[in-house]
């Protein structure tokens, strides 16, 4: 049997992107390939109850990597030559021929133009640091190059004048050989200059992503609690401390927004305080 069709709005993908932060923190992550088994498994359970959106396992994944492709052409279009940057708008910036050219070589490009990228905290702590490239990846002793596994002609130790004569028509058929083979000349190892460079722009971006998930967390927080001060809640009461404590989670906060009506509002943050005390 087909799955309904997946509906996707802001709070709806807010939730899902808060699930996979938290099994990214729960080391339920690879940086190459994304959640793992157990990490999708808690996502797709945490989903179904805090959305009652019966959505499967693959359509929640499907979002995952639409999500992933997406910042990585806004991250890339961002960095282009070319591109100017907007902060009061918070969108990439560029002529009509410039764009033109860039959706010419990634049609998602026409998803961001004019637009900013939402929740671009969230993205940014889920897939700023996450190996979706060949090449340089950050590993647990640094900065690590995949090379090829065979040696160089830095490790060739030297023939003594005994060995030459006997060893030369072993080394012509050597030389045959690896000319039929015409193997890629090994990668030289990068200075170390470049690998402190790395990690130091990488620990410096990492701090700014904090800062700024922090700040959002309060803004939204704050915007929160207008809403239940807006349903009738004073300032002061019992509700009003239980919402404070209840509405620091993300997941329950963008649960809560997705509610309409404000005395469902409050029914549920009277049932998720004392579900929680059950537990």
């Amino acid at each position: 049997m087909t799955a309904a069709r997946a509906y996707w709005d802001k709070d709806l993908t807010k939730i899902l992107l808060d699930l996979c932060i938290a099994e990214k923190e729960k080391m339920n992550f690879n940086f190459k390939k994304g959640l793992n088994k157990v990490g999708w498994n808690n996502v797709h359970r945490y989903f179904r109850q805090q959305t009652g959106r019966a959505y499967s396992s693959k359509q929640l994944q499907n979002k995952f990597h639409s999500l992933k492709r997406l910042y990585k052409v806004w991250k890339k279009l961002k960095n282009a030559t070319g591109a100017g940057w907007d902060n009061t708008t918070g969108t990439i910036v560029g002529d009509e021929d410039w764009w033109q050219a860039r959706i010419a070589e990634d049609p998602d490009a026409v998803h961001i133009k004019g637009k900013p990228l939402a929740h671009e905290n969230e993205l940014e702590n889920l897939f700023g640091n996450v190996d979706t490239e060949e090449g340089d990846m950050v590993c647990a002793g640094g900065l690590g190059e995949r090379t090829p596994t065979g040696g160089s002609e830095d490790n060739v130790a030297p023939e003594s004048e005994d060995n030459v004569g006997r060893s030369s028509a072993v080394r012509a058929q050597r030389v045959r050989k690896e000319q039929v083979v015409d193997s890629p000349p090994p990668k030289r190892t990068k200075s170390m200059e470049y690998y402190v460079q790395c990690i130091s722009e990488s620990m410096l971006e990492r701090s700014r992503n904090e800062t700024n998930a922090v700040n959002q967390e309060q803004k939204e927080l704050q915007e929160s609690l207008e809403i239940v001060q807006e349903d009738g809640v004073e300032q002061g009461t019992e509700l009003w401390f239980i919402a404070s404590e209840l509405l620091r989670s993300a997941t329950r906060r963008a649960a809560f927004k997705m509610i309409r009506a404000p005395e469902h509002r409050i029914a549920w943050l009277r049932w998720t305080w004392e579900n929680g005390r059950k537990k």
